[in-house]
């Protein structure tokens, strides 16, 4: 099996290299990863500016390439060019945050895990939710290969896209696991707001957020219970539920 590790971290992240080190006897890993962090990056490609791809080493030893570009450029380079078509498995992670909720909209981890899918891959995106204290990423990655272990016995076929996230550390193991469906209530968060000269107004997103009451079948309401989460995804947006409204319309009367 031809893997393909990335992230939105950085190729030098340590979630990256756990993950590395708890999939490595699954077959034949690259790692192709962004320069610098891309948290937030969402599934953004590079259109007009030329992108450079580097071959690094860790300790002395080939590790991957480094590409100056989005999460999902890494996917499509990797699979276009840098290491080319079958890839049959995409893993994305361990990313320094949990992805859930509206927030699987704005990730980087998932929309790479997302564009291996997309590609005809099986791809799973990894988040470990953050709390007090300091991530062990070697638990994490620990965890992440069990559940990876169940999916790819499963129902993990070619084109299919899950998400994975651990909850926090602070209060030991997690208590389970549970599939549930991805959160779409608003979250709560604010802007930093600042007086700048020549009249302009400076405004940054603040690091604070909070979701409003998670919702016990949901990824946010499973970290809140201190489970894992699984929740398969797909990048079909279109709302089934509407079609037949939509159609009922009188577009026939728009003027053509």
């Amino acid at each position: 099996m031809r893997i393909l590790l990335t992230n939105d971290d950085g190729i030098l992240a340590p979630g990256l290299r756990a993950l590395h080190r708890a999939a490595a006897d699954l077959g034949e890993i690259h790692v192709v990863a962004p320069w610098s962090p891309q948290s937030a990056a969402g599934h953004s490609i590079t259109l007009h500016d030329r992108m450079t791809a580097e071959r690094i080493e860790v300790d002395g030893a080939p590790w991957g390439i480094r590409v100056d570009g989005r999460p999902a450029d890494c996917v499509k380079l990797a699979f276009k060019e840098l290491v080319g078509e079958p890839i049959d498995l995409v893993l994305s992670g361990i990313n320094h945050g949990a992805n859930v909720g509206i927030n699987v909209l704005y990730s980087g981890t998932v929309a790479a895990a997302a564009e291996g899918a997309i590609l005809g891959a099986r791809a799973v995106a990894f988040s470990q939710a953050l709390g007090r204290t300091a991530v062990d990423y070697e638990a994490s990655a620990r965890r992440c290969r069990a559940v990876l272990d169940v999916l790819l016995a499963g129902d993990l076929g070619p084109g299919h896209l899950v998400a994975v996230n651990l909850p926090i550390q602070d209060d030991g193991p997690p208590v389970g696991v549970r599939v549930d469906r991805q959160a779409v209530g608003r979250i709560r968060e604010s802007y930093a707001v600042q007086a700048g000269e020549k009249g302009r107004t400076w405004y940054q997103l603040t690091d604070g957020y909070e979701y409003n009451a998670p919702s016990p079948d949901t990824d946010v309401g499973a970290l809140h219970d201190r489970y894992i989460s699984v929740t398969p995804l797909h990048v079909d947006l279109t709302d089934t539920r509407r079609l037949e409204a939509l159609r009922a319309l009188p577009f026939g009367e728009v003027p053509l």
